[in-house]
């Protein structure tokens, strides 16, 4: 059997062009009114366009054209060397100057909407192909108020990246690769909100900036803040699945590596979280992916007829629903002790009846 392994520009393309979109949109759902077309959050792009042009796109577009090329910009009769190979200083690889032309007037014109404020939807920089990388982190280190980073903060947090058929994790490391750096946003600008109410010295109520003290807090109480943003981001974000029990086996082992590696000391290594519940064997095409689904099906016949749920059927349901919360359960229980454990700290999977109890887990163990 072989294998095919994505390459990392498309994986990273899909992750970004994915991800950072349903950031954006869980942010605005919290903080609207970062989100006008008029606030400071669009305005990166209008006072920088450059720096959200991939250079690539920029090579050679602010140069002027030779006579002999811009002279057929306006009149096709006179395009005759349009076909040559364009001058080094002008192209990228391979590139002719009717692509050049093409290309330079696409980025111009691209410069022209960001300049002039068209541009106050995240959807658009997919549409333009601007680095959309780039803004989320700008957005994140520059946002003025609290209220928008603790969006951002919750969204990162929360979103889960599921792949139906992870393999050894090409799709997995993208999206790791794109969640790392906001992640690393998100926790400077808590710093930096920390340290300027610190240094100013102005009477406040003790609550404020709590939470970003509170995290800032936990992430001291690991081997440096990169194990911490990895660990976050295996254990709340990433989730796979794969038929190949053996590419399930790898990929947990480079997610496991990719942290190990950044622990330079071995009595700083605390133990390796579980993540057995978030990469999984299986078979993506076959069986129900939520509650709903197996209702529905348990309501129709072969036919699509609706029928009543009675007796051996209804008793199944209630208990696939009992085992769901119950695995749920577990789920946010084992999440919470990855997090909360330091180095040295028991691991979940040896944790104390009594903890396990108290979130309803204790029959899956």
């Amino acid at each position: 059997m072989g294998a095919y392994y994505t390459k990392e520009d498309i994986t990273g393309y899909i992750a970004k062009n994915t991800i950072i979109p349903y950031l954006f949109d869980a942010a605005e759902k919290k903080c609207a009114i970062a989100f006008q077309p008029t606030s400071a959050l669009w305005q990166l792009l209008r006072d920088d366009s450059d720096r959200y042009i991939y250079e690539p796109v920029r090579t050679g577009v602010d140069l002027p054209l030779p006579e002999e090329i811009a002279r057929g910009i306006g009149d096709v009769s006179r395009r005759g060397g349009w076909n040559r190979p364009a001058a080094p200083v002008f192209a990228l690889p391979t590139e002719t100057w009717r692509e050049h032309v093409s290309r330079r007037q696409r980025c111009l014109e691209v410069r022209e909407k960001l300049q002039a404020g068209e541009v106050h939807q995240i959807n658009d920089l997919i549409t333009y192909n601007l680095d959309m990388r780039q803004f989320a982190e700008d957005v994140i280190s520059t946002c003025e108020g609290p209220e928008l980073l603790r969006a951002f903060w919750q969204a990162i947090k929360s979103v889960t990246v599921l792949d139906p058929t992870c393999g050894s994790g090409a799709f997995l490391f993208a999206a790791l690769n794109i969640l790392e750096p906001l992640y690393e946003a998100c926790l400077d600008r808590m710093q930096a909100f920390v340290d300027d109410l610190d240094r100013s010295g102005e009477r406040h109520r003790p609550e404020k900036f709590r939470d970003f003290r509170r995290t800032l807090a936990e992430v001291e109480r690991h081997p440096n803040r990169r194990y911490f943003i990895l660990k976050s981001i295996i254990v709340n974000n990433l989730y796979g699945v794969d038929i190949m029990e053996e590419a399930v086996e790898i990929c947990k082992l480079r997610l496991f590596l990719n942290l190990v590696a950044q622990v330079d000391r071995v009595k700083d290594l605390e133990p390796l979280p579980d993540i057995d519940f978030n990469i999984r064997p299986g078979n993506t095409l076959v069986g129900f992916v939520s509650l709903e689904e197996i209702r529905r099906a348990a309501e129709r016949d072969a036919a699509g007829q609706g029928r009543l749920i009675y007796g051996e059927i209804d008793e199944a349901i209630r208990r696939i629903e009992e085992d769901a919360e119950i695995v749920e359960r577990a789920l946010i229980w084992v999440g919470q002790r990855h997090m909360t454990s330091g180095a040295g700290a028991t691991s979940p999977s040896i944790g104390s009846q009594s903890s396990m109890a108290s979130c309803g887990v204790v029959d899956l163990m």
